[in-house]
């Protein structure tokens, strides 16, 4: 019997992974290449390439159905065009119409946020949630928002940027020109920008023992890993990253009255380091009976939500 499996990309600045995925949500294959850093017709060209490798191994015994596409940017969903990306050289691009005709396969498009979220839904912690919030914690913050079962788009498929509202409005500029975002107050660039800061007048830190006494060396991962061994510096660190977390949670479980936050990305790797003063500054803040059913709970999809996600997409169009 033929199994029907999808092809899931996603596409972000400095990686785009693939994979075949089938119906339940099981990886059968997967690769990852570096994004290059050049122009769209590059980009355009490193995507097709991917594609093609995983129809080489595509098991004789599954059909490809579709393709997804999760991209790193806004996108016009119903249109299928990258209207901007920070970090994709994709303006106005109609990405989804040249992969289907020049590929000959139907193909589907969505921010890759949103699609982390749908692959939580379909095969993650949120299976049995109506109402859910999915962040994704890494350079930056994207979200994916879920009501009433479906997936919110809004009205041009830009909905869900809550990397972007304002939690502290004399904070600092952050990318989009806006002070004090969410993003730039608790994001993974934030969390090593602060270390760096923060060993300058604390030289004794086991975060700069890690990196070889260079602040240059930090990173995310590293961070972690001082602060699972208990250096202060790093779990200072982590608290005020998530402390803004949490107030920038607090306004979601106050606006969607969520089932459930579900934190995804690079930083959800550190777990309860992040977690729990994110949680703590939400017991505090939110209302009730909002923050008495809302749970903050970490994905178990990891770094796969992308291409899971995008894969769910292709599922979600051809069979619902």
């Amino acid at each position: 019997m033929t199994k029907q499996v999808a092809i899931g990309i996603d596409v972000g600045g400095t990686k785009i992974a693939g994979a075949i995925v089938d119906t339940k949500g099981q990886i059968l294959s997967s690769l990852r290449i570096e994004t290059p850093q050049g122009t769209a017709n590059d980009v355009v060209a490193a995507l097709k390439q991917t594609i093609n490798n995983l129809f080489e191994v595509v098991p004789e015994t599954s059909e490809v159905i579709g393709i997804g596409l999760a991209v790193a940017g806004t996108v016009n969903w119903k249109e299928g065009t990258v209207v901007q990306s920070p970090n994709l050289p994709f303006s106005n691009f109609k990405l989804r119409e040249i992969i289907d005709s020049e590929l000959g396969l139907t193909t589907f498009m969505d921010n890759d946020a949103n699609l982390a979220a749908l692959a939580e839904k379909y095969y993650g912690v949120a299976q049995s949630a109506q109402d859910f919030v999915g962040l994704t914690l890494g350079t930056g913050i994207g979200s994916g928002i879920f009501c009433n079962g479906c997936l919110y788009r809004g009205a041009t498929g830009a909905a869900a940027e809550l990397g972007h509202m304002v939690i502290e409005a004399t904070g600092p500029q952050d990318s989009c020109g806006s002070y004090g975002c969410l993003e730039i107050m608790a994001s993974g660039r934030t969390l090593v920008h602060l270390a760096k800061e923060k060993v300058e007048t604390n030289r004794k830190s086991l975060v700069l023992e890690l990196a070889q006494g260079d602040p240059k060396n930090i990173t995310g991962p590293l961070i972690t890993k001082a602060a699972h061994q208990g250096d202060k510096l790093a779990l200072d660190v982590f608290n005020e990253i998530g402390f803004w977390l949490g107030i920038g949670i607090n306004n979601i479980v106050n606006i969607f009255n969520p089932e459930l936050v579900v934190i995804g990305g690079g930083m959800a790797e550190a777990g309860e380091l992040i977690l729990a003063p994110a949680r703590k500054a939400v017991s505090k803040r939110a209302l009730h009976p909002n923050k008495d059913i809302a749970r903050i709970v970490q994905s178990d999809l990891g770094n796969k939500a992308g291409v899971i996600g995008a894969a769910a997409l292709v599922f979600d169009e051809l069979f619902v």
